[in-house]
């Protein structure tokens, strides 16, 4: 019986819950440092609250068999009253009626035991749900040091990107932490109402005692008048039956009216806890959802760094060009370009990959006043001149841009008027995706 009273208290103490705060706007790059909380710390203040848990269920599991035992005296007094007095001739009819009242208060002790391990059962789930969501979050902060050592082959706008994914989730995590505090708080406010309950308990039991004393008293100087007085009337005895009956409908007048208060408790107990259980799957739910939209964002931007596509070309002969795309059909070197043959056959770079794409090229001249552009799907972007010369030395003209390209694009050089393009390694054509 002891432990079944200890789980009812236990759930007062243990139970955990979550009442989110409204989020906190971060601003800058060192906006929540001072909101990071380790791991350990959640597991240190843990172990503490556990410690001060297992000091309580032996202070409580102490005083309640304390109280089981005098309850249990308290019993074996009142049946040895009862077997005395029927010794001593008492109506078959008042022990009967003990005897019932007896049977009735034992079937509500078994009741109101069942209904504490049906509250006991929800306790166990609702710390279950909370250890799986602990176990979620150190999965996840396994998952962003593994983010965070990856972060060497990322660019440092993504890695900032990344670092305020993890900042976020360790404010969310701290903001659970404290409002954990604040929900233990709620239950030692129902933990305060189960001992004023106990006292009540124990000042009626207190009363009932007093009360079985008295009647005992009172029972005992009866049968002495019954040995002294033979000739006491039936009147007189039925009104001392009446006021014992009176006395014991008194005593349970307030069985009831303690069971009653009881059975109020542990209804708006349960409803406490069916409320703060409903609320946590909902958070929980809800951060899983925020979890998984996050990881699948940082999932889909190391799938993008990870396409790799780079190409380096020179033109294949040299001659002289008129308003023509300029073929570098010479690949010295590519990567995550399959159809190199459209672009060596064509001289157009066709973008498969999405993304920031550096474009840059060299082309070597004798020509006065040679131009070429940079055409993408037909619209120049660049316009590039090679040099003003009389001579007819050779000179080159350099350009380098960056573009952000979507799937189908197209990239070529264009020359404007007509003149000599040299071959071999004084003319080049590079295109690099870097992000």
């Amino acid at each position: 019986m002891a432990m079944k009273f200890f789980s009812l208290f236990a759930v007062f103490i243990t139970a955990h819950g979550f009442l989110l705060d409204k989020p906190q706007i971060v601003s800058g790059q060192s906006g929540t440092s001072n909101q990071y909380v380790t791991a350990s710390e959640i597991f240190a203040e843990t172990k503490a609250r556990h410690q001060g848990e297992e000091q309580l269920r032996q202070y409580v599991d102490k005083s309640l068999a304390i109280l089981t035992s005098q309850l249990e005296q308290k019993f074996n007094t009142l049946e040895m009253s009862s077997i005395k007095c029927e010794n001593q001739s008492i109506p078959r009819k008042v022990y009967e009626s003990l005897e019932q009242k007896y049977m009735d208060l034992e079937r509500k002790y078994e009741d109101l035991e069942r209904k504490l391990l049906s509250v006991n059962n929800d306790f166990n789930l609702m710390k279950n749900q909370l250890v799986s969501v602990q176990n979620k979050t150190i999965e996840i902060s396994k998952d962003v040091i593994v983010l965070k050592q990856l972060g060497n082959i990322k660019p440092l706008q993504e890695i900032h990107t990344l670092q305020q994914a993890v900042q976020t989730i360790s404010v969310q995590t701290h903001s659970l932490s404290v409002n954990e505090r604040a929900r233990s708080q709620d239950f030692l406010a129902l933990y305060n109402m189960t001992i004023d309950s106990k006292r009540a308990l124990s000042e009626l039991t207190m009363n009932t005692s007093n009360h079985l004393k008295n009647l005992e008293t009172k029972t005992s100087n009866q049968l002495s008048n019954l040995e002294h007085r033979q000739n006491t009337t039936a009147a007189d005895m039925n009104n001392q039956f009446q006021a014992i009956t009176a006395v014991n409908m008194n005593t349970i007048n307030q069985l009831n009216k303690l069971e009653t208060k009881t059975n109020d408790q542990l209804l708006k107990i349960k409803q406490s806890q069916n409320s703060t259980a409903a609320d946590i799957i909902t958070r929980m739910d809800r951060k899983e959802i925020r979890d998984n939209l996050t990881l699948a964002m940082v999932q889909k931007q190391i799938n993008n760094n990870a396409e790799r596509v780079a190409m380096t070309a020179y033109p294949s002969a040299q001659g002289t060009i008129t308003n023509a795309i300029m073929m570098f059909n010479d690949v010295k070197y590519s990567v995550g370009i399959p159809n190199l043959t459209a672009y060596r056959t064509t001289g157009k770079f066709t973008c498969e990959h999405e993304g920031l794409y550096l474009i840059s090229a060299s082309v070597a001249s004798y020509t006065s006043g040679a131009i070429y552009y940079i055409s993408l799907n037909g619209n120049y972007i660049s316009e590039t001149f090679i040099s003003e010369n009389s001579n007819n030395d050779v000179h080159t003209g350099a350009v380098t841009i960056t573009w952000k390209l979507n799937p189908n694009d197209q990239v070529w050089l264009f020359t404007a008027g007509s003149w000599y393009l040299y071959d071999d390694l004084r003319s080049k054509l590079t295109i690099i995706k870097i992000r």
